[in-house]
């Protein structure tokens, strides 16, 4: 019989201060018990349990001036009683993975006994702990109880709660679509976020609003926020008049600007684009907030036009999977907003790996769990499919239904696991890293597939999915789609068609390409060589255009010419990739940078998107940083003045290099050192002193296709880091 779980016999458990809390904050809070009329036997333990998704720092027990210090009180007349306080990763099911354990030593508990657990104690010096850095609206730090010391454990109810709000102003940001039709309205979004990403609740005041380029019809002079509320701010209702014009719109309040992404009005016969994120979970899996806030966020703070909710299917219970439908029909709205049904297929890498399984519409949405690893009900259980071609047999033959590979806990395998009918696109980037060797498998071993970028967020904001300060490596991604409408008819589709091209960091650069006189996703032929014609304008200053035979570089365009690069004395210091393919992908570089017979200066970090992460000059010949990547790029801009024989030192855990600065060239082309891993790297490049542009246009003939076929699509990379991925144009050079 099972024990009796109510407050009076296993106890019951409080947090103060229970106020809200600003993300991202620095205090200390602390977890009290008593004990209940059970009593607790020695050797057993109590867990305070956070979930996986959660980025707390994490809790030290050493060192009572660092930030953190975590300290265990407790209140007994128990003569001897010890009890010891410790930390583990993974001390319960997922989520509620992040546990601090009380275990009970040399003695019992009795009945009325207290317990407190300090997190971020100041009494010996500490600065506090530094709370989690995303909003959540119910905060859960739940406690577990074990009375009877059998590894079984109750959770004690009510659960202490806090509410998790959006900070101050740190910067603005201005999103727009990238396409419109001249003289049809359209909506863009002006927000304030702060230190960590969230869209502000602690910010008041006015934003200035104007244009960049050409006039807006429409566009208000300011939009206004409030404390306490949500610095989200629709648009509505602006016009561009005439084809062919493009305009940005620029926000700017409290000495900060920013300016949106290119929107640019329509041409006869040019290609509408959509925006999307189709990734992420909610707390119905291993994420957090609830699947009505994921949903409006998706709408309302990032201005998407498309998204999908991704929860792994062995934590789905049928009746989470009868909500899902049920939010998705009340959210969804051809021509404005669209929202795909759809669930993560999440067997293990041996049985295929990671895939997204989205539908069109919930009429034809059915759920077949990898196993029902978390999921108690069994009565459904013969509907599994294990590995992934038990659900291509199951899905064969419809054409309302796409699978989508991708890298996240677990890696998919596209090698020897692939089916094209179902399988038209893979995910090259999200919050989990960026995965180019994925494009690599797949034109390998000759598999037609386009590419998307989604963020895979766990912590409710598709579409502006920051990594905050967890093992998260980067700002996550969006998809672009080509599509006439704005409804899931027409934006399927698209994903069918490989219609669509991948894009890091939540940004929005404008591509428009043709190959062999084809729209990107397409299949042809020709004869000889292959006419690339293409412009792309960036959210930043454009870097380069790789035209890509393949996987490998055909031609880069540069926006810069050589004289660009002549006496300049700036330069970059980068590091990418990953340690391997799965889950420890993560790589630390936590290093310096040292420079003889010469002098750093103007230093700025380089593709860092975690807040506690960055670089410090130390002196002016050396430079510090603590990074972390999951296939992306960290590093440093800096000016040097360096003596003719000046040498510069990189050093960190991973990998060293060592070179002089008269080896760097004098162009657009980079020194490279090899770091092991998985495309892991430092590289070294001079920075051009001039010459920045947004905006790129290109017309190149590339060599003809191979045989059967070859892979022709573009990357492009800005000064930023942010890079986008165009689906292939597969072209043989056979007869059709």
């Amino acid at each position: 019989m099972p024990i009796r779980d109510d407050p009076k016999h296993v106890g019951r458990a409080w947090l103060t201060p229970n106020t809200p809390v600003v993300a991202g904050q620095v205090g200390t809070w602390t977890i009290g018990y008593e004990v209940g009329a059970y009593g607790y036997d020695e050797g057993g333990r109590i867990k305070i349990v956070t979930r996986f998704a959660s980025d707390l720092v994490r809790p030290q027990f050493k060192d009572p001036k660092a930030p953190a210090y975590t300290t265990l009180k407790i209140e007994s007349s128990t003569p001897g009683l010890a009890c010891e306080l410790s930390y583990e990763t993974k001390g319960l099911p997922r989520p509620w993975y992040k546990c601090l354990v009380v275990s009970v030593i040399g003695g019992s508990l009795y009945p009325g006994d207290k317990v407190f657990v300090t997190y971020g104690d100041t009494s010996g010096g500490s600065p506090g702990a530094r709370f989690q850095t995303f909003r959540e609206r119910e905060f859960e730090w739940r406690v577990y109880v074990d009375p009877f010391a059998t590894e079984i454990y109750h959770l004690l109810e009510p659960v202490p709660k806090l509410v998790v709000a959006g900070g101050t102003l740190h910067r603005l940001v201005v999103v727009a679509p990238t396409t419109v039709r001249p003289g049809e309205p359209f909506d863009a979004l002006v927000k304030a976020e702060d230190l960590w990403g969230n869209p502000c609740e602690r910010f008041a005041g006015e934003v200035a609003l104007r244009t960049e380029g050409g006039s807006l019809v429409g566009l208000p002079a300011s939009a206004r926020f409030e404390s306490c509320k949500l610095a989200a701010r629709r648009l509505e209702g602006l016009k561009l008049a005439a084809a062919g014009q493009e305009v940005r719109i620029v926000a700017s309040a409290d000495g900060r600007e920013a300016v949106s992404n290119p929107i640019h009005a329509l041409k006869p016969g040019e290609a509408k684009t959509w925006w999307a994120d189709l990734h992420g979970q909610t707390r119905a899996t291993v994420g957090t907030g609830t699947l009505a806030e994921y949903y409006a966020f998706a709408r309302d703070a990032a201005l998407l036009d498309a998204t999908c909710h991704q929860g792994n299917d062995f934590q789905i219970t049928g009746q989470a999977w009868r909500e899902l439908l049920d939010e998705t029909r009340k959210f969804h709205a051809d021509g404005r907003f669209v929202v795909f049904p759809g669930w993560e297929w999440s067997g293990m890498t041996p049985g295929g790996g990671d895939r997204n399984v989205i539908f069109k519409s919930e009429a034809g949405a059915v759920l077949h769990r990898s196993s029902h690893a978390e999921v108690e009900d069994a009565s459904d259980a013969e509907t599994d499919c294990f590995p992934i071609t038990q659900l291509y047999e199951r899905l064969r033959g419809r054409e309302d239904v796409v699978l989508i590979p991708h890298v996240g806990g677990r890696y998919c395998d596209i090698v020897n696991f692939h089916d094209p009918a179902l399988e038209p696109v893979v995910e090259v980037y999200s919050d989990w890293g960026r995965f180019e060797w994925l494009i690599e498998d797949a034109i390998k071993h000759k598999r037609k597939v386009g590419f998307v970028a989604q963020s895979d967020g766990h912590k409710g904001r598709p579409g502006a999915s920051h990594p905050g300060a967890g093992a998260f490596g980067v700002y996550g991604g969006l998809t672009c789609y080509l599509a006439e409408a704005c409804t899931r008819e027409a934006l399927f589709e698209a994903i069918k068609k490989r219609r669509c091209y991948a894009v890091g960091n939540g940004q929005r650069i404008y591509i428009e390409l043709s190959i062999a006189g084809l729209p990107m996703g397409s299949e042809g032929h020709a004869a000889g060589e292959v006419k690339v014609v293409g412009r792309v304008v960036g959210s930043g200053p454009l870097a380069r255009v790789d035209l890509m035979r393949d996987a490998a570089v055909a031609r880069a365009v540069s926006p810069y010419g050589t004289g660009q690069f002549a006496n300049s004395n700036r330069f970059r210091v980068s590091w990418s990739g990953s340690a391997v393919r799965g889950r420890a992908r993560l790589t630390v570089w936590d290093g310096a940078l040292g420079v003889m017979q010469g002098q750093f200066a103007a230093v700025k970090p380089y593709g860092f998107a975690n807040s506690e992460k960055g670089v410090r000059l130390v002196n002016p010949q050396k430079l510090e940083f603590v990074s972390s990547t999951t296939g992306g790029e960290n590093g440093v801009n800096f000016t040097l003045t360096a003596q003719a024989g000046a040498r510069v030192v990189f050093r960190s855990p991973v990998a060293n290099a060592d070179f002089a600065v008269k080896d760097v060239p004098f162009a657009d082309t980079a020194l490279v050192f090899p770091a092991g891993g998985i495309d892991r790297e430092i590289r070294v490049r001079r920075l051009p002193s001039g010459g920045h542009r947004n905006d790129l246009s290109f017309d190149a003939a590339l060599p003809a296709p191979g045989n059967p076929w070859s892979a022709y699509w573009i990357r492009v990379t800005q000064e930023d880091g942010t890079q986008a991925w165009t689906s292939p144009v597969y072209l043989s050079g056979l007869d059709a």
